[in-house]
């Protein structure tokens, strides 16, 4: 009769798993960089005759703001400004991140270097992870389904997909759509939240979640070793620079992270003070940050723009696959003691309140001051049943469940606070799996294993084809923005590259276009062409340097009300002297005008000079 015991893995020697995790984690760290970069490569084989690729398909205006920091690098700038409006700013912004990259571009370009740091930053970030992941001390398996699984993990965002905007406009069942509350789940457009789309649509996103896992690094050497400080704390000091709003989330996680060490008697002086000296490296960072917030109104403008955390039950629904999955080893948490279920239940309790909650009417934060003060301190407590011997393991805990809590801060950037979320969850999930199929034999728990990777992978492989289909449709998922420069752009942008000194464009709005099915005249659900007009504003300010004064959602003081008086500018209903005036109040150098015959605008050609001319696009210099 066969054996029906499960099938035991051979232990390998130290010298022999050293061998096998390198050759798995660089054959999957290349991966990841180079399909990382995947989309853009085949989006730059695809550039249409006379078109310019931009490089960017997932939030295209975010991008042009990095440019316009790049590009004031290749200047040879260090603090950087606003070129998104025209008011009077110090310009005192100091990126490292930025101004490296701008070094950089000025010798390959502001499309290459993006797209190429991205794919190494992802090479660094999947060897910062198994670094972290090796100090769990698991089998080999197991290291390698994690790294799998931070890598690629999504929600159920595969099932409610929608290429354009967070809304729910496919065919869903309505008492999905109520659930949700008309939302999909946040796998689907919160790219920060996981590490897969971070991949693929921002080196910004990358470089941060690498600065994160060296400053845990740092705190989990630092236990036993004084040498990772200065590491530490000059990763934590970059990381208050680049991406100010991970600094709290590390405070947050880590003060979890240290209450569950404590449980475990491993809190020591020489320890915390380590950790402290970790923590001082943010500190000139964020005193400067202080300081240009105080000095400069156009910074405050732009901090002051609400960016709320999504409802909790999109929350939930993009992170609940791997939640499931991660309850085994939450039960496991106290190794060869008494299992700590009535915390899982109390924390599953606390999530089920939280998503109840989340379908009750609320405008602003979820939870204000209070709520949230007593909410953390409530889970912060709550840690302590969930600690372990393992201190990599308890912060992985402390990660994953503060995070959950941490986006709700009642602050207007809550909602960076989930950066990175994804990585704990997928870890702990990757330990649940381990302890759900440990029993099985190893083809049974290798077929198992695979078959969870494809679906927690489902929402990735979408993130990949819809960057594929925007570059094809030449729309970015704004709809507003074009993918390619088309030779009229490319033409305005070098020439206004050519010009020194501070130069002011006027440019019209973009016009985004419905996709329309040619068979019945209907528009098409979720799906967009490229734009009628699309938007050059971001676009001058992102290639060639230019201040625009209607360029970004965010970065523009007074956006929406800007944004209409441009739309005014151009439209047929606006008078010579309301032009005029329009322009000198902006104090324009330059229009870009759009064809009138084609697009039914105005046409401002007798303002000033045309420099260049375009069958679609032409440049106006003002006179003055």
């Amino acid at each position: 009769m066969r054996d029906s015991r499960p099938e035991e893995t051979p232990e390998l020697s130290p010298e022999a798993r050293r061998k096998v995790e390198t050759r798995f984690v660089w054959l999957l760290a290349l991966a990841a960089g180079f399909i990382a970069m995947l989309p853009a490569i085949i989006a730059q084989l695809a550039t249409p005759v006379g078109a310019r690729y931009s490089g960017f398909q997932y939030n295209f205006d975010d991008h042009m703001v990095y440019g316009a920091w790049m590009r004031q690098a290749m200047e040879g700038r260090i603090l950087f400004d606003n070129r998104f409006t025209t008011d009077p700013q110090p310009g005192l912004t100091f990126h490292l991140y930025f101004l490296v990259l701008g070094w950089i571009a000025k010798l390959i370009g502001i499309t290459a270097a993006s797209v190429l740091v991205r794919g190494a930053l992802s090479v660094a970030f999947v060897w910062l992870t198994f670094r972290l992941i090796q100090r769990l001390d698991w089998k080999i398996h197991q290291t390698k389904l994690a790294l799998a699984l931070v890598v690629v993990s999504g929600g159920f965002g595969f099932a409610l997909w929608e290429s354009f905007g967070p809304e729910i406009e496919r065919s869903a069942p309505d008492f999905i759509k109520d659930l949700l509350r008309g939302i999909t789940p946040i796998d689907v457009w919160q790219p920060e939240a996981f590490v897969f789309p971070s991949m693929l649509t921002n080196g910004l996103f990358m470089a941060s979640l690498c600065l994160i896992l060296m400053v845990f690094l740092a705190f989990l050497c630092a236990e036993k070793d004084g040498k990772p400080v200065l590491g530490g704390a000059l990763a934590f000091a970059a990381l208050m620079n680049i991406h100010s709003y991970d600094a709290l989330l590390v405070l947050l996680v880590m003060i979890g992270f240290l209450v569950m060490c404590w449980a475990q008697d491993r809190v020591t002086k020489e320890w915390m003070g380590r950790c402290l000296l970790i923590g001082a490296g943010a500190v000139l960072p964020a005193l400067w940050f202080v300081y240009v917030l105080q000095q400069d109104a156009v910074f405050q403008a732009r901090a002051a723009t609400p960016t709320y955390s999504p409802n909790f039950r999109q929350v939930i629904a993009g992170y609940l696959l791997l939640i499931l999955l991660a309850i085994p080893a939450l039960l496991h948490s106290r190794e060869g003691k008494k299992r700590p279920v009535f915390a899982v239940v109390v924390l599953g309790g606390v999530f089920l309140w939280l998503v109840i909650a989340a379908g009750m009417p609320y405008e602003g934060f979820f939870l204000n001051t209070m709520q949230w003060a007593i909410l953390y301190g409530f889970i912060v407590l709550l840690l302590y049943s969930f600690s372990n011997e393992n201190s990599t393991r308890n912060l992985m805990v402390s990660w994953a469940v503060i995070g959950l809590i941490a986006m709700y801060f009642p602050a207007l950037f809550q909602r960076k606070l989930t950066m990175g979320l994804g990585i704990p969850w997928a870890i702990l999930a990757a330990a649940g799996i381990g302890f759900l199929l440990q029993k099985q034999e190893r083809s049974s728990r290798n077929l198992a294993t695979v078959l969870c990777v494809v679906l927690l992978s489902a929402t990735s492989m979408r993130w990949f084809f819809r960057e594929i289909e925007l570059a094809k449709a030449n729309v970015s998922n704004t709809t507003v923005h074009s993918v390619y420069l088309s030779s009229d752009t490319s033409k305005i942008v070098d020439y206004l590259n050519e010009i020194g000194g501070r130069k002011v464009v006027v440019a019209m709005p973009g016009v985004s276009a419905r996709t329309t099915d040619a068979s019945n005249g209907q528009q098409v659900i979720d799906s967009f062409d490229s734009p009628v007009i699309s938007d050059l504003n971001p676009v001058v300010s992102g290639f060639a340097g230019a201040y625009t004064y209607a360029g970004h959602w965010s970065e523009t003081p007074s956006y929406d009300k800007r944004r209409g008086e441009l739309t005014r500018l151009f439209s047929m209903k606006a008078t010579l002297t309301e032009q005029t005036d329009a322009l000198t109040k902006i104090g324009a150098d330059y229009v870009i005008q759009p064809d009138p015959a084609t697009f039914g605008v105005q046409d401002l050609r007798p303002l000033g000079e045309v420099v260049v001319t375009g069958t679609t696009f032409s440049l106006i210099k003002l006179r003055k």
